[in-house]
C-alpha cells in the first residue's frame, strides 16, 4: 500500500520555536518529526511512500534521502493542501494512506487504521471542541460530515487527518480533487475533497480515543507532543526489548557454547583491500549458506524479535544484513534493525531492499546486503541484532571485523 505525506506548507504560527524550518522538521525525541512519520510507516510495511514538499523543500529532501519519493509544489505559497494532493494523482495507482507532515502519533494507531477494510478516517472523540479543528459527524460509524465549521454540538470527535483509501475510495477522491482543482479551487484543504467523498462513497471512522497523538499547529501542540506524545511512543518502542532482556543470560551463554565448541571463522573481503574481514560466529539464530557469484557465504538466519548475539573485540565491526524478501511483493521492501552493545540499545536502524539476483538460498528469494558500521572501545563487547519491525519476518545477518593476525 501506497502512503502520501502532505508537507508543502510554510508553517507560520511555529516559527517562532522552529526557526523558520518547516514544521515537518520540529524535533521530538530528538529526531525530526518527518522521520517518525516515515518510519512508523515503514515498520507497518507501507510504501513506496511520496512527501509532496514546497517551503524549503531542500532541507527536507536533504533529511528524507531515499526513505521516501518527492514531488515539489512549486505553488506551495499560493495554494493549500488539496492541490500538493492534486500533484500526486500520477503517482498513486491504488490504496494508499494519506496523512499531513504535522501529525505526531503513536504508531499503534496505524493497526487500528490497517486491520480495518473500507475507505477509513481516525479521529478522536474526546476532542471536538476547538475553532480550529476539523470535526466530524458520525452516524452508525460512517462519516456523514468533515469541516471546521461542523457544530461541536453535532460533531463525533476531531479529525487526526490520516486517512486510508481502498482501491474504488483512492480512485473516487482523486477524482474529486481533480474536478475541484481544475474549477478553480486551488486553495482548498484536502478536507473539501473528504467531505464531498463522504456523500459519495461510504467512509467510516476509526475512533482512536485513549491513543496519543498531536496535530502540531501551534508552540502549545509541539509541547504537548514532546512532553505528552513522545513518552508514549519510546515507551512503546522499548517494549519490543522485553524478550530479548528476559533471554539475554540464556543467548550470552549460547554464544560461549558456540564460540568454544564451533570456532567457525570465514574470511571475505569486504572493506579496503589491505583488510582481511573475519565473519564472527553468533548464537540465537540458525546458520546458513548464502551463494553469491559461486561463492558461498555464512549468514545467521533472524526471525522477527528474536535476537542473535556476537562477541566481539574492540575497534571497527561491520553488521551486515539482507532481507528475505516477500513473495509476489514489489521490488523494495522496508525494515528496522536494532543494534544493542553491551546490553545498551546502540541504534535503530531503518533500511530499505532491493532483491539480488545474484544472492541464491533454495526456497528464499534474498534481499541485497546492508551495511552498518560500528566503531567499539578497546575490550570484549556483546553485539545483539534483531529485527524489530518490517514487511516480513525474517532477515539474514553477519557480524565481521578486521582479522586479528599473531604478531
Amino acid at each position: 500500500m501506497q502512503a502520501v505525506i502532505l508537507g508543502a506548507g510554510i508553517g507560520s504560527r511555529l516559527k517562532s520555536l522552529s526557526g523558520g524550518k518547516p514544521k515537518c522538521l520540529v524535533e521530538i525525541g530528538g529526531r525530526p518529526l518527518i522521520l517518525h512519520q516515515l518510519e512508523a510507516l515503514a515498520d507497518h510495511g507501507i510504501g513506496p511512500v511520496l512527501c509532496v514538499l514546497g517551503y524549503h523543500a531542500d532541507e527536507v529532501q536533504q533529511v528524507i534521502g531515499d526513505r521516501a519519493e518527492i514531488v515539489l509544489n512549486e505553488r506551495f505559497a499560493e495554494t493549500n493542501s488539496l492541490y500538493s494532493l492534486w500533484l500526486a494523482r500520477e503517482w498513486i495507482r491504488g490504496p494508499f494512506v494519506l496523512l499531513n507532515s504535522d501529525l505526531f502519533f503513536d504508531p499503534r494507531i496505524l493497526d487500528r487504521l490497517l486491520e480495518e477494510s473500507g475507505n477509513l478516517l481516525t479521529y478522536d472523540s474526546t476532542s471536538s471542541r476547538g475553532r480550529e479543528q476539523t470535526k466530524v459527524a458520525i452516524k452508525q460509524r460512517k462519516i456523514i460530515d468533515i469541516g471546521k465549521d461542523v457544530p461541536a454540538t453535532s460533531a463525533g470527535g476531531e479529525s487526526l487527518g490520516l486517512l486510508k483509501f481502498e482501491k474504488g475510495g483512492a480512485e473516487a477522491m482523486m477524482r474529486l480533487a481533480d474536478e475541484l482543482v481544475r474549477g478553480g479551487n486551488e486553495n482548498a484543504w484536502v478536507i473539501e475533497a473528504t467531505r464531498a467523498l463522504c456523500k459519495q462513497v461510504p467512509l467510516y471512522g476509526v475512533n482512536i480515543a485513549g491513543d496519543a497523538w498531536a496535530e502540531i499547529d501551534f508552540p502549545y501542540d509541539l509541547d504537548v507532543a514532546r512532553r505528552e506524545v513522545w513518552p508514549v511512543i519510546y515507551r512503546g518502542r522499548w517494549r519490543k526489548f522485553v524478550h530479548w532482556r528476559r533471554t539475554r543470560r540464556v543467548a550470552v551463554a549460547l554464544g560461549a557454547t558456540v564460540l568454544v565448541l564451533g570456532g567457525w571463522v570465514a574470511s571475505t573481503r569486504v572493506g579496503p583491500a589491505s583488510i582481511d574481514w573475519e565473519t564472527v560466529p553468533v548464537a540465537g539464530g540458525e546458520m546458513v549458506r548464502i551463494e553469491r557469484r559461486g561463492e558461498p557465504q555464512r549468514w545467521w538466519d533472524v526471525h522477527l524479535g528474536v535476537p542473535v548475539v556476537a562477541q566481539v573485540g574492540g575497534g571497527p565491526v561491520v553488521i551486515e544484513a539482507r532481507l528475505a524478501m516477500p513473495e509476489r511483493a514489489a521490488s523494495r521492501s522496508r525494515y528496522v534493525v536494532a543494534i544493542t552493545v553491551d546490553g545498551q540499545v546502540r541504534d535503530w536502524v531503518a533500511l530499505t531492499a532491493d532483491r539480488d539476483s545474484l544472492a541464491r538460498l533454495a526456497g528464499v528469494e534474498i534481499g541485497d546486503r546492508d551495511r552498518i558500521e560500528l566503531t567499539l572501545p578497546p575490550g570484549r563487547h556483546e553485539v545483539a541484532v534483531s529485527l524489530v519491525a518490517g514487511h516480513v519476518d525474517r532477515m539474514f545477518v553477519r557480524v565481521r571485523q578486521p582479522e586479528r593476525r599473531e604478531e
